[in-house]
């Protein structure tokens, strides 16, 4: 994977700009897109990619959308990170809303982790 600090950039300034919460940080040769802390996409290889559930793969799908995946010792692993097309990007609309979508189920998915952290924290031992 290559870093593309201008398309992130991009991503944050130009597809975010109406939202102040949004940042890029760089890890694993890419960019985990975080709003208001939460990553809810990342950016690899030049590409956005959304997280998403099992549940909208179908949907993505229908975009003209495609699984994450990644190579370890040769090896694929497909996430649940789907690309976002170009003509998604273009239309604020669609966008918007498969972004929310994104950061709700990252939201989600954050949330049950603490949950699970917290739970651990206050187990009592007898």
């Amino acid at each position: 994977m290559k870093k593309d600090a201008g398309f992130a950039q991009y991503v944050v300034e130009d597809l975010f700009a109406y939202l102040s919460d949004v940042s890029a940080r760089a890890m694993f040769g890419g960019y985990g897109i975080y709003r208001s802390g939460v990553m809810f996409a990342l950016i690899a290889d030049g590409e956005l990619y959304f997280k998403i559930s099992n549940e909208q793969k179908e949907k993505y799908a229908g975009l003209g959308s495609r699984p994450f995946v990644y190579t370890k010792e040769g090896k694929p692993y497909e996430m649940l990170y789907y690309f976002v097309p170009e003509e998604v990007q273009e239309n604020n609309h669609l966008f918007r809303q498969l972004a929310e979508d994104a950061y709700e189920l990252a939201l989600q998915k954050t949330s049950k982790k603490t949950a699970k952290k917290t739970s651990k924290k206050l187990t009592l031992k007898r």
